[in-house]
């Protein structure tokens, strides 16, 4: 429900950008600047969930992190865990920006999945901005403690 209040916000900024182009010319932006601080939305990972070979493959598009230090995976009570922090490479003024849209911050993604996995079978491994995590079919029922996964990088 959050994510559809930014982007209805977004789509109005957007109306009213062109409305004052429409009016002023293409350097309107420089007379109306957006406003950094409603810009602050929460950083939701897009992701797909999908069976590849009888296995449930679930990818988070992640740029501009370091998935050793800002991703943690877990399986905890039959659901995949994913939480982390996209941050901030360096620090800009909110007076120099004229358009935000890249999100940062903290986020956790849950997803369910399905009974009978062997929970120490589970690969994750990250590329080119995208963490691919692979749930192999399995017989073993799902422990009721957490399970940490760990990462793989590209070399």
């Amino acid at each position: 429900m959050e994510v559809k209040v930014w982007d209805e916000m977004s789509a109005a900024e957007r109306r009213i950008d062109d409305l004052f182009r429409a009016f002023l010319g293409p350097r309107a932006r420089f007379f109306f600047p957006v406003i950094p601080s409603a810009w602050h939305r929460p950083f939701v990972p897009p992701a797909d969930v999908f069976v590849r070979k009888g296995d449930l493959v679930v990818r988070f598009e992640l740029p501009g992190i370091d998935p050793a230090k800002d991703v943690k995976i877990t399986i905890q009570d039959g659901t995949l865990v994913v939480s982390g922090e996209r941050k901030k490479k360096e620090e800009i003024k909110n007076v120099d920006y004229y358009r935000m849209e890249a999100s940062y911050g903290a986020f956790e993604r849950h997803v369910q999945v399905p009974e009978g996995i062997d929970e120490k079978k589970i690969l994750a491994e990250y590329k080119d901005g995208v963490l691919e995590v692979l749930i192999p079919a399995g017989e073993k029922a799902i422990s009721g403690s957490a399970t940490a996964i760990l990462i793989k990088t590209a070399a």
